[in-house]
Order: structure tokens, then sequence, then C-alpha cells
């Protein structure tokens, strides 16, 4: 590395002050819930002078009483103080928050007529997937991640991953052990790809990244790290497992360097150092170092999977593996735990046997959403959290294991804690309301007294249309019957085919609930919509926008199968009529979640943006990236093509509408005899695995489809930052219209 460039960054990293140790009692005892009050104010400034708090360090429970006029809530530690105040809004005041909008129009800041006792949490709450790092929060800037985690400490949360700022620990890391510069630059990805980076599926997509976005990445981090720490909560930093380039030097190493192969067929995934090898000690205890450096905090919780998602052990030994990894682990920072993830293969029983039960937790995650599905884990006594994989790729579609989650007891079977491991977050807040209930409550939850909660603090109305709206889709749309890769995609989105059934690789084109359940519920939404005025309300301009997407997607579903009907009776007539009807749908969808915030490509690219700060380039990399991922994912067409794919109302009408105008140009040239140039009509599948099943994607190939996709990343696209019209009047239009 250049002697300038790695004086900017080391001096750029030695700038961010280094952070007081937040989760030990300040010296002022008045001071010590200084941390919550702040919080009182940024959540609910109306309220700053009306709650106070006290410490008992004897109280296993909180409690909520009062004191002449104020709230007073007493807890043994700053944690639970946060999370009795979440319980107070969420129980008694009314005060809702979500990714998709907040309401505070229902809220009562109210006295309790006698001391309510917090019913106990589950032990450790854990935040997020690495993918959730990449998928959901690329596009949140300081102020949204303060947010964030105010409501991740309200919610009962205690662990949750940070990721952001391990750029510029690769950058310490590797230039002291003498990998070069460009060689470095070329190795670290862009944040939008980091997940799969931190998890030793790939390097380098998206760079190299500018120095901008490295330093801004740092110091969000270190940011991150100082607030959970004040809130009570604790980082779950990256751990060394053994990641190396893929073309690290041998002469530089001394140890079997194990080549890892290629990731879905296109990205070399980083090596792996022989966890026994000699130079494995030396080299772990250079990362804790410009861990430490970069995040001013050692640690006491660190991730990091070895061999993940296929991975190749090249012989390696599991358990002396785990052992060292461990080993290491404990000497940089000796009560630390090592968290690792279970999922597909992973972890090997071997390598399990090898850590220490007192040091290990086990991140289970499950995608299976099916009410009767058997929860409980057994890790060889290693402790584990139960860990909901709801959303793939930030996919947007109403999904969710509710009755799993109403019914769900014994400490989730048998587990510490909930996982909150979705990919993207920012959907379903039905459900994830429902997550955050289960994390306070060991009580089985009553159906409908929760939809009634939830909907009052949600909309600020008790209306009986609103509570049966939900009611219906708790019975359809959110009650799977089998295992499945998330949500029902929606074939808009879908890379165009007659036959087309889903949108990705991955998941399975299940049609598991009754459509009939969902189109009422969006009349009942409606109805209650302009009975209240509700289009007033962030909240209910989403889920009114959400509902009728989701119908609109059932459409499509009966839609296509006309226009193939039509295209195999050779009728051009009737596939003209058929496929515009298939298209007039997709303007549809656009123009509706055009009213809502929440889905908006310009405002998720202008956060994005951000990262790059006032320099063009950066914030011109930031949106590349993005615009890659949700689309083709990789630079060229492959397996992961729409793996992310988004309802967003930009995406819709500028990408998704084009590729299906495209090829229904090419379909009835066909009809017409003509024959265009790159277009035969030719079939191409993608087949992989998915936890052991095999799975694929059929689609035409098609050289105007892959111009769409191939252009739309580096296009000048006019985007919305604020919605546009007016969701009830948008969603009347559609629904009436059959």
């Amino acid at each position: 590395m250049s002697h300038s460039l790695h004086t900017v960054f080391l001096a750029a990293a030695s700038a961010i002050p280094v952070l007081v140790a937040a989760s030990s009692p300040c010296t002022a005892k008045e001071n010590y819930f200084s941390p919550a009050q702040a919080l009182v104010r940024r959540v609910t400034p109306e309220y700053a002078d009306k709650v106070t708090f006290r410490q008992n360090k004897k109280l296993q429970q909180p409690t909520i009483g009062k004191k002449k006029n104020k709230l007073v809530i007493t807890a043994r530690n700053v944690k639970e103080a946060i999370r009795a105040y979440g319980y107070y809004l969420r129980k008694e005041a009314n005060v809702h928050f979500s990714w998709n909008g907040d309401n505070k129009s229902a809220a009562q800041f109210k006295l309790p007529k006698k001391t309510i006792t917090v019913p106990k949490a589950l032990e450790f709450n854990y935040a997020y997937n690495y993918c959730t790092l990449s998928y959901t929060s690329t596009h949140w800037d300081k102020e949204r991640w303060e947010q964030e985690l105010d409501r991740l400490a309200l919610a009962g949360y205690t662990h949750v991953l940070v990721t952001a700022g391990l750029e510029l620990v690769w950058q310490h890391f590797l230039a002291d052990i003498g990998y070069p510069e460009d060689k470095i630059a070329a190795y670290i990805p862009n944040p939008a790809y980091a997940a799969w980076w931190n998890m030793g599926n790939l390097e380098g997509e998206g760079g190299p990244v500018n120095q901008v976005i490295i330093i801004h990445e740092a110091e969000l981090g270190k940011f991150l790290v100082r607030r959970m720490r004040q809130l009570g909560m604790e980082p779950v930093l990256q751990g060394y497992v053994g990641f190396l380039p893929h073309d690290m030097p041998t002469d530089k190493i001394k140890g079997k360097i194990i080549p890892q192969g290629k990731w879905c067929g296109h990205y070399n995934r980083p090596a792996i150092i022989q966890p026994t090898a000699e130079d494995f000690p030396r080299l772990a205890a250079l990362w804790y170092k410009h861990l430490k450096r970069v995040y001013g905090y050692q640690g006491k919780f660190f991730g990091g999977d070895l061999f993940h998602e296929g991975g190749n052990p090249g012989g390696t030994p599991y358990t002396p593996a785990a052992k060292a990894v461990q080993t290491a682990m404990l000497k940089a920072s000796p009560s630390s735990s090592w968290l690792i993830q279970a999922w597909g293969h992973n972890p090997h029983k071997d390598l399990v046997a090898g850590t220490d039960p007192k040091h290990t937790i086990i991140l289970a995650l499950d995608k299976d959403m099916t009410p009767n599905h058997n929860i409980s884990r057994n890790y060889q006594g290693r402790p584990h959290v139960w860990c909901e994989l709801l959303n793939f790729g930030g996919n947007q579609g109403m999904y969710g294991g509710v009755q799993l989650l109403e019914n769900m007891k014994d400490n989730a079977g048998g587990a510490i804690g909930i996982g909150l491991i979705s990919e993207g977050l920012e959907t379903n807040p039905y459900y994830y309301a429902l997550l955050t209930e289960r994390i306070n409550t060991r009580k089985l939850i009553d159906p409908q007294a929760f939809i009634e909660e939830f909907t009052y603090a949600r909309y600020g109305v008790k209306d009986t249309d609103i509570t049966r709206a939900w009611s219906l889709l708790r019975e359809s749309v959110y009650a799977p019957v089998r295992l499945q890769e998330g949500c029902q995609e929606s074939i808009l989105c879908a890379r165009p085919s007659l036959t087309a059934n889903k949108a990705s690789t991955w998941s399975k084109p299940n049609d598991y609930y009754d459509r009939a359940k969902v189109a009422e519920a969006a009349q009942l939404m409606l109805k209650a919509g302009q009975k209240h005025k509700l289009n007033r309300l962030r909240t209910y301009r989403n889920d009114m926008a959400d509902i009728c997407r989701q119908v609109l997607a059932d459409r499509a579903r009966t839609q296509l199968p006309k226009v193939k009907a039509a295209y195999d009776a050779r009728n051009i007539a009737d596939f003209e009529i058929e496929s515009e009807t298939y298209l007039q749908l997709i303007r549809d969808t656009a123009a509706v979640l055009a009213t809502s915030e929440d889905f908006l490509l310009g405002r998720f690219l202008k956060g994005a943006e951000s990262k790059g700060c006032k320099n063009q380039a950066a914030r011109g990399q930031m949106r590349k990236a993005m615009l890659q991922l949700i689309t083709t994912w990789t630079p060229t067409h492959g397996m992961l093509n729409d793996y992310a794919h988004r309802q967003l109302s930009e995406l819709m009408s500028l990408y998704y509408l084009k590729r299906w105008e495209a090829f229904f140009n090419v379909k009835k040239a066909e009809l017409k005899g003509e024959k265009l140039e790159g277009e035969g009509g030719q079939s191409a599948t993608q087949t992989t695995e998915n936890n052991g099943e095999a799975v694929s994607t059929s689609y035409e190939l098609s050289k105007s489809v892959d111009a769409v996709e191939q252009g739309f990343r580096n296009a000048k696209l006019k985007l919305l930052t604020k919605p546009v019209g007016d969701v009830i009047a948008e969603t009347a239009r559609i629904l009436n219209h059959k």
C-alpha cells in the first residue's frame, strides 16, 4: 500500500474517538439512566418531562408506577428500563413504531392506577442476518440508524450484529501482512455486497470502493457500537475464522491456505487459512487488534462462519479447527462468545464439538413458517437462539408464520432467545409487531386481541372493518401451509415467460391461500380508509398500497395463462388484448405504490448514495451497486437474477414493465411470422441446491429483455423521493376495475 493512502485511512480511523464502556454505571448515580432519558426525548419528546427512571439491582422484572404526575420505571439496569418503557408505549400509551411507519394518533399518556409488573423477556434476543445489512440497511444514514437502535432497545433486543467499518479493518489487516494496495482495493466490495464478503462468499463486487465510503462506514460502525452500549445492548462484531484474499501469496503466510472456489458459479470466494496452521494465531491477533482500533471496543460477542454455503474444508479436521478459532478469540477477549449461524449443512457436528459450550451460541436460522413446525433444536448442549427467516432478498410480499408465533411456547423450543434474521425487514409490519410481542411474553397470544391492539395503535381508530380485514389476511396470506423460501413471489417481477410462476431461482411457486380473502380484506381496508380519512397516515398508506399490490400480484397469476392461451391459439387480436391487460397490472402496481413513501426507488437510492457524502463518484458507486443488487444481482445474467427483486414504484414502471413489453413485442412478432434478430423463443433453466433440495427457474432467452436488464443500472432515471397521488383514490380505481 502506498504511504499516502495508508496514512489517509490510519489518520481517519484515529480521528474517530475511542469509546467509553457505556454499559458500566456512570460515576454520578443520578446519571446512570441518562441514556434511557435521552431515548425518551428522541422517540417521544412530548413525554420527556413526564418519565423518570429508578434503579433496583435486585429487581428481576421492571415495574411501571407513578409518583405525583410522573411515570416511574424501576429496573435493574438501563437495558431493562428501556424495554419496560417500550412495553408501556405499546400496551398503555398506544404508540406504534415500525419499519413501515410510526403512529401516535391514538397515543395517550396515562399514569397507571396500580403498579404494573413488566413480563420477563427472553434472555438473548438477537438482531440481523449478515444479509440484512446489505439488503435492508444499505440505504440507512446515521439518523435512520439512531431510530433503529432505539426501537430495537424498546422491543427488547439485546445483541445486534455490526459490520459497518469492516472495510477499514481489512485495509489495516491486509496492509500489515504485506498484501499490495491495489489488491486490497480489489478485495473490498461495495457495502451493498458486503454481507456475502463477510460470510466468505465473494470478493470485491461493486469496487474498488471509494475511500470516502470506507471512512463513512468506519464512522458509522463506531457510532453504532457506542450507541448500542449506551442503550444496554451488546454489539456483535466480526471474529476471525481465517478468511484471506483468494490470491494471497503463499510466501507471506505460514500454513496451508485452502482455496474455496466459486460461489453461485460467478464469484471468487476468499480463501481460508487452515485454523490449525502455524500462522493462524498471528493473523487472528492482528485481526482483533485492528477490530478494536476501528471500533474502539474489543467486543464480547463475535460472528463468523467456517465453510459457509458450500465452502471447501480441504481436508481440515473440524474439531481442532473450531478449537483454534475459539482459542484465538478468547485470547483477544477472554470472556467472549462465538455466534455461529446454523444454516443448510452448517455447522458440521464435529465443528460444534470443538467449541466451548460456555462461550458458544448457535443462531438457528429457520425459514419454516408453518404453524405446526417443530422449532426445538439440540446443538450438543450449546445454547441456541431461534431465528425467524421470513424474508429473502427484501422481496415485497405479504407473508409470515403468524400462527407459529402466536402458539410458540416453552422458551421458543428450548432456545435462550429469538433472532430477527430476515434479509428484508422493511416489509410485513404485522408479523414483526407480533414478533416483538413474542419476545416479551411467555403466554400464548390471542389472535383477535392482538389484531385489535395492533390496528388501533397503527391506525388510531377502532373499526370492525379493519380488524376483519386483518383477520382475513391472517387466515389466508399469513397462513403458510408448507415450507417455502419467503413470500409467494409476484410473477410481474419474473423474467418474462408465458409460463412464469415465480421470480427467483430459490423460491417455490406455492399457491397456498384463498385470493378472495385478500381481495375482500382490501375492500374492507379501503372502506375504513374512506370513512376515517386514513390516507393522512403513513402507516395506512403503506398497508393499503401493500394489500392492493398483493391483489394485483394475485390477478397476474390468472391473467398470464390467458395471454398464453391466446398465443397458443395464434390469435393476434386476443393476444394484444390479454397482454395489454397484463401490462396494465404492472402500471397499476406502480401507480398505487407511488402513493406510499415506503415503495419509492428514488427514496431508497437517495439513502444509499448518502454513504458517498458529497463525493459524486462515491455516490455514483453506491447507486450503481444498489440498482444491480435489486435487479440482476451479478453484472451478467445468472442464477441470482431477480433474487432481490423489489416491488417499488419506479422499478415496476421503468424495469419490469419494460421487460414484459419487450417480451410481448417479440411474441407478437412471432405470431405475425416475423423473425427478430437475437430472438428465437429458446428457453433456459437455472438450477441449484437449496438446503439439500434442487430448485430451478426457467425463462425465455431474449436479446430485447437482456438489453433492458443490462442498461438499467447505468440509466438516467426519473425517480420519486416523495409520494405521488392518493392511495385511497388509486386503490378504489384498481379494486373496482375487474
